[in-house]
Formats: structure tokens, sequence, C-alpha cells
């Protein structure tokens, strides 16, 4: 999931990308989606125990979840920040920022106008604050520095309600009429701006990015798990686990079909909810497959599931380094080979160099990750009161025979 946001962020730099490709490209909002519904998921079945309970006390859980978000979020804002100052002259009137826009509605003049001014600094500062504390997200208007932080600003909103959520949820008995009613408010939000036509690009920033409309994903994920934790439903799970997938897969060029046909009144739909059902199934699939059987492969996997939040956010900051950087090598390697190419001054990039972006960003990310964010989050870990602090499997064990 986070390698396909990573092609959905890179893919308008490929300019011979076969047009079914990019639609299909554009539905990298699936993953997110996604991605949210497995933090629920993951969340639920580490952190309550097998009466659905939260293990520890809540402080405890935010603290520790924090020292897992917290480093990762403030090396890739430094880096953007650095990267900022690097490529782009600073000047007084401000900055530039990304304002939002449906993509299916042509932009109105003020927010063309929006396009081409400039933030003030002192707000710039001010979003700069929001970032810091993980309030980026409730920032409808537009993305700055680091676009893809947003989610990990969502995701510390979903943590501080885990707490009191979780324990709830997975005491419901028809998690079935659960699972349908949150879908059902899911959908609202998307549906009334459809109905009202509200294109505009506060509603476009709020649909997108707001914790409390992306709230019902995390939910979900949770009450999933609830669902599996249903001897049928596992049972069923694993016959029938590659046809769920395969299932699930549909729905992505479900949507970039809607959106074809109407992209204007089927945007909000799509990005938001109207594809949970195959979200959900490809979730469910994914959690009934068989776990690598070799050491190595574990390891790997192990490694990579450790670093996918670290591609999620790592790669946007990149993309323009990325670029740049292709283009140079593949000037210089073409006046090696005495051939005429110039690629310099264009902004598309040849469709070969995606897997060489791929697997620097995740090469990049697991490096990060093993050498830069495990050992700040055990750091910060070591400094938690004691009582916060994870305990050791062995203890643990001893503790809960004793």
């Amino acid at each position: 999931m986070a390698l396909s946001m990573v092609v959905y962020h890179f893919g308008g730099l490929y300019g011979d990308l076969p047009l079914v490709a990019r639609k299909i490209i554009g539905m990298g909002f699936f993953a997110t989606s996604t991605f949210f519904m497995l933090s629920g998921f993951l969340l639920a079945h580490v952190a309550l125990d097998a009466a659905g309970r939260l293990k520890g006390s809540a402080p405890a859980f935010v603290a520790r979840r924090l020292c897992n978000l917290y480093p990762i979020h403030l090396i890739t804002l430094l880096l953007a920040l650095s990267l900022l100052l690097f490529q782009y002259p600073i000047v007084p009137e401000g900055v530039y920022v990304y304002y939002n826009s449906h993509p299916y509605v042509a932009p109105d003049a003020q927010l063309r106008e929006l396009f081409g001014a400039r933030l003030p600094w002192v707000s710039a500062i001010e979003h700069i604050g929001l970032q810091l504390f993980l309030l980026q997200a409730w920032e409808p208007r537009f993305l700055w520095l680091n676009g893809a932080s947003w989610s990990i600003s969502a995701l510390f909103f979903f943590y501080l309600c885990f707490p009191s959520v979780a324990p709830r949820l997975m005491g419901i008995r028809r998690w079935g009429l659960a699972l349908l009613a949150i879908w059902g408010l899911y959908m609202l939000g998307p549906l009334l701006a459809t109905l009202s036509q509200a294109f505009d690009h506060v509603t476009v920033g709020l649909l997108h990015r707001n914790p409390l409309f992306r709230l019902p994903e995390f939910l979900v994920g949770i009450l999933l798990y609830r669902a599996h934790r249903e001897a049928w439903v596992r049972d069923a799970l694993i016959r029938h686990r590659h046809a769920l997938i395969t299932l699930a897969l549909c729905g992505v060029p479900l949507g970039a079909w809607l959106l074809t046909l109407d992209g204007t009144n089927f945007y909000y739909l799509v990005h938001n909810g109207l594809l949970l059902p195959f979200q959900a199934l490809l979730l469910l699939g994914a959690s009934a497959l068989r776990a690598p059987r070799g050491e190595k492969s574990k390891r790997l996997a192990q490694r990579l599931g450790e670093a996918a939040l670290c591609i999620f956010v790592l790669h946007t900051p990149l993309i323009g380094p990325f670029a740049r950087a292709t283009r140079w090598s593949i000037e210089q390697g073409a006046a090696i080979m005495q051939l005429d190419i110039k690629v310099i001054g264009l902004r598309e990039l040849p469709i070969w160099s995606m897997p060489f972006h791929l697997l620097a960003i995740v090469a990049l990310a697991l490096s990060v990750q093993r050498w830069v964010v495990a050992p700040t989050r055990s750091w910060l870990e070591a400094r938690l009161p004691r009582a916060w602090q994870r305990q050791p499997k062995r203890e643990a064990q001893r503790s809960s025979t004793a």
C-alpha cells in the first residue's frame, strides 16, 4: 500500500505512462483508506486483551504511539524544510503552498488567484507550529512542506480516540450492523457535498484529510478485527482468501471507471467511502494469507512492514530531487554514449525510471527506519515512566501466569 502511494505521487513525472495505467495509478487514495483500516485492525490486535480491554493505561498507550510517530514526522519535516531552503530563494512575500482543488472541476477565479499568491511568512510559521504539534490535518485549505504528513496527524488523532472507542466497538455483538452504520455515516459527508455541489478548495480539504471525516475508516478497521475474532469468520477467510483479494482489487478499476464516467459527481464518493467494502475485503483477505516460511523472508517482511509508514511519508519531499537527479543521470549517460538526449528542461520522465525510484525510496526508508527511527523510538520509550514502558515478552508471560 505504501508503494502504491509512492507510484500515485510520482506518477505525474512519467510522460509515456499509458492512459489506462495512469487512471489506475490515480486511484492511489484507495491505499490510504486501506492503510487507515489496517491501523485500526492491527492496533486492536496488539493493544487489546482477549476481553477487548486496553492493555495498560490510556496515557501509556498514547505516549508509546507518539514515540513511534513523532521521530519519522520530525525527520521528514526537517528534510522538507531543508529542501525548501536549498531549492528555492527566500523572499519577503512568503512561500508558495499547494491549495486543494477538485481534480474534475476547473478552478474558479478565486482559486486561480490563490495558486499564484504566496502564503505570508506569519501564516507559514503558524503552519510549522501546527506540524510540530501534529495538527496539520486540521488545516483544510492547503498542504505545505511534506504533503503526506497529514496522515500522521490524522493517525495521532485516531490514537487519541482508540482507548475509549476500541473497547466499546469490541463489545458489540452485531458488528455487521455496526459496520453498515459507520459506512453510512462515512458516506453522508461526501454525499451532501456532492448534492450541494460544494466543490470549493476548503470542502475538498475537509473531505480529503480532516481527521473527523477519515475516522470511520479507522473504526471500521477495529470492527473488522472484532469480526476476525469469530472462528467462523476466520475459517471462511482462510478458505476464500484469494477470491476475496481478487474481488477487493476490482474496486480499483471500478473507481477509475466511475471517475471516467462522471468525475465531477463521483470524486467525493469514490474518495470517501464508496469503495470501503472493497477495502475491507482486501484487509480481511490479506489477514488470512500465510506468513513467509523462510527466516530471511520473515525478517525482510517484518522490516518492510516496520518501514511502511516511513515509505508513506518520506517519499513526497523527495519527488523534486529525484526528478532532477534522474534527468541529470539520463543526460550524463547519454553524453557518455554520445546520444543526443535533452531532458533537463522537461518535466516528464521515461516510465523505465519508475523501478529505480521505487527501489531507492524503499532502500532509503529501510535505512532511516533501522538506523534513525527505531533507535530514536527506543530512546524515547526508555524515558517514559516505568509503568508506561513496554514489558519484555518473558516478563509479560511471567506476570500473566502469576
